[in-house]
């Protein structure tokens, strides 16, 4: 409303020593609320309150509340309220602060434990605490236990680089393929001239005609591939995951669920590897194409030499097992005549602390590592997906956007729930309130 002629609008100011007199007053009531008959009988200071009598009463420059500190009791809603305000004054953080703000001017017992469960329940700092709850590790797949089968016939793939490489006068990139088998963890690397599908399907034919046609392949979600620039993150996405199983009928093609690399350690450890040995030989600048492509295969097999087992010393006639001698029959390549006596890995069961998973109508922040933490969306779970033992994996979350798939381990459960009785709300589906600690 407009402040005219014909409506003036009157405006109400509250001087200091009106709020200074109703906060005395509530101090007092609260005094009388949970001492009850000794409030007669204690001598009271100013204003009727009751104070703390001290050593410094001479003591100049100084308030009278920091002379002699109000008492409160502790379990008292007002209390509660005061040690509210000091911890948003200070933005919820540093307890600390707030216990020594709050003591300069008032005596209550156990501050320190109250301004913790202030804190504890304080809805803002529940969601600024908030962290994913990962479920209990799953077991191996059948893949990295598959028994008496041939070299990649589980492969996992996955890109990395680019590599700035110098063509005559002009510079290209060059992107790295990793074939990885899932049993015996052997490695086959080739390289890439673009992100483009028909280029994997170049890479894929050179592959197979190497260590043949394999039975199933896992690689990331076509939107979610890791690499070293946001040119791999961007690019990735053109290569058609219709296409692949198209021309490639008799493989099966299993992606994980968009942005869980997580899931993909198979193959992003064998990255990591490979991209430590690279950037020891190959040079700083003016890597030529030529040196590239002649560097991978060394790489290959530096990487297929590592030991998968513990490499004794006690006798000089064992020797540990390497990927290479799946491939070659010895770690170095010498081609010679032997039995290799596989047995089965025997698993080591370990203790995991188990937690309530997650569940439908849980109010969840969805982790994004490339956000800040307070612009993360918040959803509303809608269905849950279990592995093949059961545990929770995935979720389908409903956000302002729509719905969406992630992985449990980037969920982080918020102490919301939903109200079913009311069909719209600030998350697309029902109204969420605190839970009452």
């Amino acid at each position: 409303m407009k402040n005219t002629a014909r409506n003036p609008v009157t405006q109400t100011i509250i001087s200091d020593s009106t709020c200074t007199s109703a906060e005395l007053l509530l101090f007092r009531k609260c005094q009388e609320e949970c001492y009850g008959a000794e409030f007669d009988q204690i001598k009271k200071g100013a204003l009727g309150l009751l104070r703390v009598r001290g050593r410094i009463e001479e003591a100049r420059g100084v308030t009278t509340d920091l002379k002699q500190p109000i008492i409160l009791p502790r379990n008292n809603i007002v209390t509660h309220l005061v040690a509210d305000f000091y911890h948003r004054k200070f933005h919820h953080h540093h307890n600390e602060i707030v216990v020594n703000e709050m003591r300069q001017r008032f005596c209550i017992n156990g501050l320190r434990a109250l301004v913790r469960m202030i804190s504890k329940v304080c809805q803002q700092c529940r969601n600024r605490r908030a962290t994913p709850n990962p479920p209990e590790m799953g077991k191996l797949p059948p893949e990295r236990l598959a028994s008496f089968t041939d070299p990649f016939a589980y492969t996992g793939v996955d890109y990395f680089g680019p590599f700035d490489v110098t063509i005559g006068r002009r510079h290209e990139k060059r992107w790295g393929v990793v074939f990885t088998c899932m049993t015996i963890r052997a490695v086959h690397i080739e390289i890439s001239s673009s992100l483009s599908t028909d280029s994997f399907l170049l890479v894929l034919k050179l592959f197979i005609s190497r260590r043949g046609v394999p039975r199933r392949i896992f690689s990331d979600n076509g939107t979610n591939f890791r690499g070293a620039s946001r040119i791999l993150a961007d690019e990735i996405e053109k290569i058609s995951s219709g296409t692949l199983i198209e021309k490639y009928p008799e493989i099966e093609w299993t992606f994980i669920p968009p942005a869980s690399p997580h899931m993909g350690g198979v193959w992003e450890r064998m990255v990591r590897s490979i991209k430590s040995v690279l950037m020891d030989i190959l040079p700083k600048e003016g890597l030529r194409e030529e040196v590239l492509r002649a560097t991978l295969p060394d790489v290959e097999n530096i990487i297929n030499m590592r030991p998968l087992t513990y490499v004794p010393l006690e006798s000089y006639d064992s020797e540990a097992l390497t990927p290479n001698h799946f491939l070659l029959g010895n770690s170095i390549g010498i081609r010679e005549k032997g039995d290799c006596d596989v047995t089965n890995p025997s698993l080591l069961n370990k203790k995991f602390r188990t937690s309530e998973p997650i569940a439908p109508k849980d109010v969840v922040i969805i982790v994004d590592e490339n956000m800040k933490r307070n612009t993360w969306t918040k959803g509303i779970v809608m269905d849950v997906i279990k592995g093949s033992d059961g545990q929770i994996r995935s979720a389908v979350i409903k956000t302002s956007n729509g719905l969406i798939t992630r992985p449990v381990v980037k969920l982080a459960r918020l102490d919301l729930k939903v109200n079913p009785t009311s069909e719209h709300g600030d998350h697309g589906g029902g109204n969420v309130s605190a839970q009452q600690p």
